[in-house]
């Protein structure tokens, strides 16, 4: 079986526009996201129209979906998210079409492939939805589990490590690097076992601009951007 398998997208339609193309061409068997459309940039209902169009698409939560979830029912939770992280939650409440709400309330904190002996988790295993592991964490209490493969998001890198039998993925960031380098999407064969991480390049001037024309106020946001290289 060949899975597409990527993460954090963040509103980062520039970017996923890309990768969404490159996926339809690869014809995948199941395609595996895990979680954090919601966040940062802009064009997240169009993002998850995107997502719904994907076939056989197994679709994670991550923890700025649960906090976009949480702040539409919380108005001082989307002050204070608007205030730490931009505008994003503020526009997507506004837009949001209700099958996109939806598909946002149905994803899952975790999902296993069972005749693959795969499993998928967000954050961890431990924590699913708000531990980071990244390739120096400490890595020793994965060897135990019960499974092949364990696909992780949340960091924003792209890692390929083994622990004992246990492999553990991350296909790093869809829409938000934070290694410098361009967006990833990983394409995994589950009979032989290759992995392959994909880069792909998108218009990040046009995303600055975007930002800016919003006069959105958190710096970050197109920081992050500049350092892509």
């Amino acid at each position: 079986m060949k899975l597409g398998i990527f993460s954090d997208i963040h509103g980062n339609w520039h970017s996923f526009s890309k990768i969404f193309d490159e996926l339809k061409r690869k014809k995948c068997d199941k395609h595996l996201f895990l979680g954090d459309v919601c966040g940062y940039y802009f064009q997240q209902d169009e993002v998850i129209d995107m997502l719904r169009e994907l076939p056989e698409l197994i679709a994670l939560a991550g923890n700025h979906d649960v906090m976009f979830l949480r702040s539409i029912e919380d108005e001082w939770m989307m002050r204070g998210y608007t205030e730490r992280f931009g505008l994003s939650f503020k526009l997507l409440k506004e837009n949001i079409k209700p099958e996109n709400l939806q598909f946002l309330q149905n994803l899952k904190r975790q999902v296993y492939i069972e005749e693959e002996g795969i499993a998928a988790f967000h954050g961890s295993p431990w924590s699913p939805l708000e531990e980071y592991v990244y390739h120096d964490s400490s890595m020793e209490r994965f060897a135990n589990l019960p499974y092949r493969i364990v696909f992780l998001g949340h960091t924003h890198r792209n890692m390929d490590i083994t622990q004992g039998k246990v492999r553990i993925i991350n296909p790093g960031s869809a829409g938000q690097p934070r290694d410098g380098k361009w967006p990833t999407y990983a394409i995994y064969d589950t009979q032989n076992g290759k992995l392959s991480i994909e880069r792909v390049k998108f218009d990040k001037e046009a995303l600055i601009a975007d930002i800016r024309r919003r006069n959105d106020t958190n710096e970050y946001l197109i920081d992050v951007l500049k350092r892509i290289k």
